[in-house]
């Protein structure tokens, strides 16, 4: 006795018989073009989600900035001298804001809690030649001084990167003006309007901040009008509350 396979014939042989190479490819044609789509939206969720995290971590440094600086600023005693000069004779160039007999931020160590001076200056930036840095300095007297200005740097930190732009301005109480240089003057100027921008932002975009010096409340007492809360604390008309952000007109006519 012999089994003998069954042999299909017609229609039905044909739907048993497999797929076509033609369906095959159309198949996995089919396929990649899901998996694609599937990796496209997943390669776009992580890399927006990684842009909103930079945008995060971006803006709390520079608000962490912010408070620092402002506390630092409000903190300093009537008799610190601030200069932001030309002066051919001054070591630390054009620009840079020099400030002596204050608080020390930003230290790490005894030695540097204890520097005379600090100074605060936008370099150019060492691995993107289109951006800046804001350095702090802290400075000492060299054993040999040569000028009741002549100091030596004994630490260095940088504080923002990546910087388009960083400008400041004081408020000159007796001139009732914004001024970009500040030397030999008896005390503090009143307040400070900090100016900076991001390079890798678009060129329209900047922030600007207003901070207060508590040491300049010695010019304040010569006439300038007291407002209720901290004395002598009376910004310019226009101006927002101290250490906040003002808007930046937008060009082409943005309002």
């Amino acid at each position: 006795m012999s089994i003998r396979p069954t042999v299909l014939k017609g229609k039905r042989a044909a739907s048993t018989a497999g797929f076509t190479l033609i369906e095959v490819i159309a198949g996995m044609a089919l396929m990649m073009t899901v998996i694609g789509g599937v990796y496209g939206i997943a390669s776009g969720a992580l890399g927006l989600g990684k842009s909103m995290a930079a945008s995060r971590v971006h803006e709390a440094r520079l608000m962490n900035f912010v408070s620092a600086w402002r506390e630092y600023l409000e903190s300093l005693p009537p008799n610190t001298r601030i200069t932001v000069g030309e002066k051919p004779s001054r070591k630390f160039g054009r620009g840079s804001l020099l400030i002596e007999n204050g608080s020390v931020p930003f230290a790490w160590s005894r030695e540097v809690r204890l520097a005379p001076a600090v100074e605060f200056k936008v370099s150019r930036s060492k691995t993107d030649r289109n951006s800046s840095t804001l350095l702090v300095r802290h400075l000492r007297k060299p054993e040999r001084a040569t000028s009741p200005d002549d100091y030596e740097v004994i630490a260095e930190l940088p504080l923002i990167e990546g910087l388009r732009e960083f400008t400041w301005q004081f408020y000159d109480a007796e001139k009732k003006k914004w001024v970009t240089l500040w030397e030999d003057k008896g005390a503090p100027p009143l307040f400070m309007r900090l100016r900076l921008a991001f390079a890798n932002e678009p060129r329209e975009k900047a922030y600007e901040y207003v901070f207060w010096f508590s040491g300049g409340n010695a010019i304040n007492e010569a006439g300038v009008p007291q407002s209720p809360g901290i004395p002598g604390q009376t910004p310019p008309p226009g101006l927002p509350p101290m250490g906040q952000r003002i808007p930046v007109p937008q060009p082409g006519g943005a309002r």
